[in-house]
């Protein structure tokens, strides 16, 4: 391969080739094209993740802004990161309860101890996959040493024991004896089938949305497969030195790490990071479409941070009562006053004015609109950003009109004030996502837009 040092062959044999958000993909035509000529990249890939197109007679790939690892061909995965500074990915998603997407190829994540519900699927999804590499494989079976007494003896006879009750008493047609038994029910497989049952008891109380009924028939497949295993009452095998890595598992028997890592995650409630790069456990890769998460970051902060206001409301301006009609209606008398004229037909939708966060205080006015903008702004924000943002600002009537961004690298975070625009006062605010405590961060920016309210009240 050309595009990446061989030293960065994966647990997915793929060479995995890092970049960022919206960057270019540092790839050799000759590993993406065909015997054709034609692109020979994974199903849904192109203009999903990855766009192509042509710059000096050459073809250029290039990723789009969604991050996490992509396989890109059957050799070639992608590592997209963030394009600005971001270390808090897990604690966005967590404070807004964003879904990443799951592709069926596996990686590897670190565990961590904050557990959130969209986790669910992602870990089931996870520990089936690790099921069927143990299915495939076999299960691990351990020797269990058992003994009896009678007529019959098979193993080995206990000679000792078989003197002092049998023979010191006249019985000479029975003794004692023991014998080594092979079997499934040990603690990794007890610990397998607990967070199995667990998940099965989860699934069948939901509602049979998309992929619950698959995954309650794949977890009852698992169930059968470990049927010669007992089904403990609590996790006890939990405690297991096997279980909890202290004693080595058979080197034969190495394809259980990860479902047994997946396993103790889901009895214990653990979740896992999105900002590490590497870890321990195996799981289905997510995908996170960091625009969208960073306008729904923002927005629930907002909310939050400013829940105790007892004026100001912070709405959603995507949907009511947010978001208004784009025009409103003339009285009867202006109308009269104008040139013969038709309204425009409506076809479909009428037209609205939804900005990301609509500011309205109790007396039902808008001291401020703001847009959230994934965007790299150094300076002043791109003009059709300011003419959305003001638009919208007219429309609900708002002196202060803001867009809100990342701070880049190079630049520093808080808020701008670009000037103004006719009666609206055009404001920026960037973010820094990479900060050491994010909800100091975006408290710090509630306090700012909250000042920036309160200076244009009348």
């Amino acid at each position: 391969m050309t595009a990446a040092p061989p030293n960065q062959l994966t647990e997915l044999n793929r060479v995995v080739i890092p970049c960022k958000e919206y960057g270019p993909i540092n790839v050799a035509p000759e590993d993406v094209l065909g015997p054709d000529g034609r692109l020979a990249l994974l199903p849904h890939v192109l203009n999903k993740y990855v766009k192509a197109d042509f710059e000096d007679e050459g073809l250029r790939l290039s990723a789009k802004g969604t991050s996490g690892l992509i396989p890109l061909t059957d050799r070639i995965a992608l590592q997209v990161r963030p394009r600005f500074p971001l270390r808090n990915l897990t604690h966005m998603v967590a404070v807004c309860g964003y879904v990443p997407t799951m592709l069926p190829a596996l990686r590897d994540y670190q565990l961590t101890d904050q557990w959130s519900d969209w986790l669910l699927d992602v870990m089931a999804d996870g520990l089936l996959a690790a099921m069927d590499t143990v299915s495939l494989n076999g299960l691990l079976r351990t020797y269990h040493c058992r003994a009896g007494a009678g007529s019959y003896p098979h193993g080995r006879i206990n000679t000792t024991a078989t003197m002092l009750k049998y023979a010191s008493r006249g019985i000479n047609h029975k003794a004692e004896f023991s014998w080594f038994e092979r079997t499934a029910d040990n603690a990794p497989n007890r610990c397998l089938k607990s967070a199995i049952a667990f998940l099965l008891s989860r699934y069948s109380r939901m509602p049979r949305q998309k992929g619950v009924r698959q995954r309650i028939a794949r977890l009852a497949e698992s169930m059968r497969v470990l049927q010669d295993v007992k089904l403990e009452a609590r996790p006890f095998s939990l405690d297991d030195p096997q279980v909890r890595g202290a004693v080595p598992l058979p080197e034969t028997r190495a394809y259980y790490h990860p479902a047994i890592e997946l396993a103790v995650a889901i009895l214990t409630g653990r979740g896992i990071s999105l900002d590490a790069h590497s870890g321990d456990v195996s799981m289905p890769t997510l995908l996170v479409k960091t625009e969208d998460l960073f306008e729904e970051f923002i927005r629930v902060s907002l909310q939050k941070a400013l829940s105790d206001h007892t004026t100001l409301s912070v709405l959603d301006g995507n949907k009511k009562p947010g978001k208004v009609r784009l025009y409103e209606n003339l009285p009867e008398a202006e109308k009269g006053t104008l040139p013969t004229h038709e309204e425009p037909p409506v076809s479909g939708r009428e037209p609205e004015a939804n900005p990301d966060i609509v500011f309205r205080l109790d007396d039902g006015t808008h001291p401020l609109v703001a847009d959230v903008k994934y965007s790299n702004v150094k300076s002043y924000a791109a003009r059709s950003e300011v003419e959305q943002i003001v638009l919208y600002g007219h429309r609900y009537r708002s002196p202060v009109a803001m867009t809100i961004h990342p701070r880049r690298a190079d630049a520093k975070k808080g808020l701008y004030i670009a000037g103004r625009i006719g009666s609206t006062i055009i404001a920026q605010y960037r973010v820094d996502l990479g900060a050491d405590d994010l909800e100091n961060e975006v408290q710090e920016m509630a306090d700012r837009i909250s000042d920036l309210i309160a200076s244009q009240a009348p």
